[in-house]
């Protein structure tokens, strides 16, 4: 008989193709991976003695007869192993070892075991096939059994892939039909018309269709930096803490990165996170790298000793600039680190940690890094319950507004306040504002909280006219996520309308950070605030970026001076002298001055000297609730009476 083997030959050069981009860019080994590998190879190695047998077959020589048998028994093995090896790569997407019985697995091993024994044993008694004294091939009775095997164990893989079609996925069931039809159509063929030999072709096609739907590693690649990607990185996570096997983990972000943005283009922010990702390719040769966002890197580290090996490259590489387009660019990178990444609780919380540690890592213009212990795990899990708690907080409106009063040195009384929230957790106690506000602005929930405590101030307000006649006003913080929120500004001014409290009442504090953006967003929010006849005030000036020159470009009434510079003006000339000459210009230039963090007389006695208008800070008295307020600005008697109220 005359075999085609164009289909064979065909299948043997794609699945080579294949085989090398797979290994090429295949990541960690997990089991899904491992399983796709074992499979291939399995169908390479069919394909392989398909053909091979078919050349000896073809031949029919009687002093190959030894050889031709030995590659036969060697094909049907092969053609029981793989799609035995195919049901097993399938299984690791819905099944863990652990969820299996031992009975069932036992069940799983014995239908290809007894037929590897049959075709073993196929010399003795040709049940299967036999090659006879002129060196031809002949089918034995049993020849077909090798087809109904394998249709068989199709039949096992697609109602498996029905019954866990939710833990599959759509795309993955989908793969999983075609593949199954056509490998169905091949073996049918075949085992019709014997001399088409397509059920090598038919694996051929099933692996093609598997890597490029399902273990497709370019699937899981950033385009950019030519990395994998967060998900692959979260597959190699859970692999590994399903598993308990031991990993460690380095998270890099490019600090400067936004900047570099902002002032030398895309481009060149783009060619720093090139650059980024080819350095670290080369930290360890076991080390893998991902990219997680813009401006975050991912490294699993396999060793105790490559991590540590690691951190140290890392720290050395970024401590010194990068050399882009012939321009030599600060690249500080913030590191953070966690040894033992198996024993967290999942990859989500793996992500969430990093994310804590990074939060810990203050505004740097060097690289820094941070290990993570389990001071800061405890402290992320502390922060977690409060994400958690905060949902309700806000539905069920648990805040509480705290008023800090603000001292006038000329009037020599209280003249102004500020609003300030505060939560209280149930069995934690007080919740720290800056642990609250920063959860509230990452999850997208302060414009929320905002409103909640603009109508909550406007409502006290309402109710004791008698304090507004003691003081001028209130000022509230504005978080930058809501300054830049779109509508959320027209919503806080509204509310202050429908209250029917004068505008000029409020002021918006605003921190010097964003007071450097000068966005869109920004202006039409100054615009709002303006035309209402809200008051603006400059906040924290001095901690960050803000200068004369940001001040100048907004409509600014009140500047409050960051408690930073308060940092030895009693005992450094230098500090004082700046601290006095910054007063003395901003005075001059008509803005009315707070200084914020005042706790000692001497502090007082100073600030006053030097012309600063108004005294913020625990020496005059700490933010208070709204009961100890009015005992504290109005007469004891209407104190009193509006406490019995």
């Amino acid at each position: 008989m005359a075999y085609n083997v164009d289909f064979l030959l065909s299948a043997l050069i794609f699945l080579l193709i294949i085989l090398n981009h797979f290994m090429e860019q295949r990541a960690l080994n997990t089991k899904s991976t491992k399983a796709f590998l074992t499979f291939l190879l399995l169908g390479i190695a069919n394909i392989v003695f398909d053909l091979l047998c078919t050349f000896l077959i073809t031949l029919a020589r009687p002093d190959l007869a030894w050889m031709t048998e030995c590659c036969l028994t060697i094909l049907y093995l092969l053609q029981i192993l793989v799609p035995v090896s195919l049901l097993g790569y399938i299984r690791t997407y819905y099944e863990s070892d652990q969820s299996w019985p031992r009975w069932r697995r036992v069940c799983c091993v014995i239908p290809p075991l007894l037929m590897s024994l049959f075709i073993l044993l196929n010399h003795r008694n040709g049940l299967f096939f036999r090659i006879d004294n002129s060196g031809n091939y002949v089918r034995g009775p049993y020849y077909l059994c090798m087809y109904l095997f394998a249709g068989a164990y199709i039949l096992v893989i697609a109602v498996s892939s029905h019954v866990y079609a939710s833990q599959l996925g759509r795309q993955k069931v989908r793969a999983i039909r075609e593949l199954l039809l056509l490998v169905g159509i091949c073996v049918v063929i075949q085992s019709i018309y014997h001399d088409i030999l397509l059920t090598g072709f038919g694996i051929a096609m099933c692996i093609a269709i598997l890597f490029f739907t399902i273990n497709n590693p370019y699937q899981h690649m950033d385009s950019l930096t030519g990395l994998f990607d967060l998900n692959y990185f979260r597959e190699q996570c859970n692999h590994f803490i399903l598993r308990r096997k031991s990993f460690h983990v380095l998270s890099v972000d490019l600090c400067q990165l936004k900047r570099i943005n902002r002032i030398l283009g895309t481009d060149i922010g783009n060619q720093a996170l090139i650059q980024t990702a080819q350095m670290l390719r080369l930290v360890g040769k076991d080390t893998r790298v991902f990219r997680s966002s813009g401006k975050r890197f991912l490294l699993i580290c396999p060793t105790i000793s490559e991590y540590e090996a690691a951190q140290q490259k890392i720290q050395e590489m970024f401590s010194q600039p990068m050399e882009i387009g012939g321009s030599s660019i600060s690249s500080p990178v913030a590191i953070c680190g966690i040894i033992h990444a198996e024993q967290l609780d999942s990859c989500e919380f793996l992500l969430g940690y990093l994310d804590y540690l990074s939060s810990l890592i203050a505004s740097t213009n060097r690289t820094v890094l941070i290990q993570g212990n389990q001071e800061t795990r405890r402290g992320f899990r502390y922060t977690q319950e409060i994400e958690h708690f905060l949902q309700t907080a806000l539905e069920e409106d648990l805040f509480e507004v705290y008023f800090q009063p603000v001292y006038s040195t000329s009037q020599k009384r209280y003249v102004t306040m500020e609003a300030l929230s505060r939560l209280r957790h149930p069995t934690l106690g007080p919740v720290s504002p800056e642990v609250f506000i920063s959860i509230a602005e990452k999850s997208d929930q302060i414009a929320q909280l905002g409103l909640l405590q603009m109508r909550r101030i406007c409502v006290f307000l309402k109710a004791h006219p008698e304090l507004m006649e003691q003081i001028q006003g209130v000022k509230i913080n504005l978080s930058p996520m809501e300054l830049l929120k779109k509508g959320h500004i027209q919503q806080l001014v509204d509310t202050i309308r429908e209250s029917g409290l004068p505008a000029s009442c409020f002021s918006f504090e605003i921190t010097e950070t964003v007071a450097t953006d000068y966005s869109e967003n920004l202006w039409n929010a100054i615009d709002l605030f303006t035309s209402a006849g809200i008051g603006l005030c400059l906040d924290d000036f001095g901690s960050g970026y803000a200068n004369l020159n940001s001040v100048l470009k907004l409509p600014f009434s009140v500047i409050k001076m960051d408690r930073s510079l308060l940092s030895d003006i009693c005992t450094d000339e230098k500090a004082a002298a700046l601290y006095r000459n910054t007063v003395s210009v901003l005075r001059n230039m008509g803005y009315t001055v707070v200084a914020e963090g005042v706790e000692t007389l001497a502090e007082l006695e100073l600030l006053s000297s030097w012309g600063v208008d108004m005294i913020q800070g625990f020496y005059f008295s700490p933010p208070v609730s709204r009961s100890k307020l009015l005992e504290l600005l109005l007469p004891k008697t209407d104190a009193a009476k509006n406490c019995l109220a």
